[in-house]
């Protein structure tokens, strides 16, 4: 099924960011360090992966 993922924004272009939000119902704001923690399915992993392999965000699992 899916896992809760703890997303760090690296990018600081709010467009993008906005954009990655509504694309996987991400709420607004974020913690102090830059963070979102979102629970998301495997496909939605996988996606996410490739804005982090484009550098927006950094994937951590902080539940490990």
């Amino acid at each position: 099924m899916g896992q809760e993922i703890t997303i760090y924004w690296v990018t600081r272009d709010s467009g993008l960011i906005d954009r990655i939000r509504k694309r996987f119902g991400i709420s607004e704001g974020m913690s102090i360090n830059g963070e979102n923690s979102v629970a998301v399915s495997d496909e939605e992993l996988a996606e996410l992966r490739k804005y982090e392999a484009d550098g927006f965000i950094e994937l951590r699992n902080k539940n490990a």
